[in-house]
């Protein structure tokens, strides 16, 4: 992910909106079953994110622009881990 074209694509947020990251990529690969090299350093990407307590962080929020606020941005996030473990699940099974 040495070469990406907007910083924010590292950043995992909930919702997402019209943006998008990788982990929204990964967890839809995943779904798919796509076994891919080139999903390699997003795979490395949602492993290195994992917290020590096994949950990952709302990095990208949309709150204060929405109706309601999903989740509070820089702390552990349910809709964020959800995914994540989805999608590890499929690829470090």
């Amino acid at each position: 992910m040495e070469k990406i074209s907007k910083p924010g694509w590292n950043r995992f947020g909930f919702p997402l909106m019209y943006q998008s990251d990788t982990l929204e990529l990964l967890d839809i690969m995943a779904s798919l079953h796509v076994q891919s090299p080139c999903l390699d350093e997003a795979i490395a990407l949602v492993r290195e994110k994992r917290r020590p307590d096994g949950t990952w962080v709302l990095e990208n929020s949309f709150n204060g622009r929405t109706a309601v606020s999903i989740e509070t941005k820089g702390k552990p996030s349910k809709w964020i881990t959800l995914r994540a473990v989805r999608a590890l699940n499929v690829y470090d099974p």
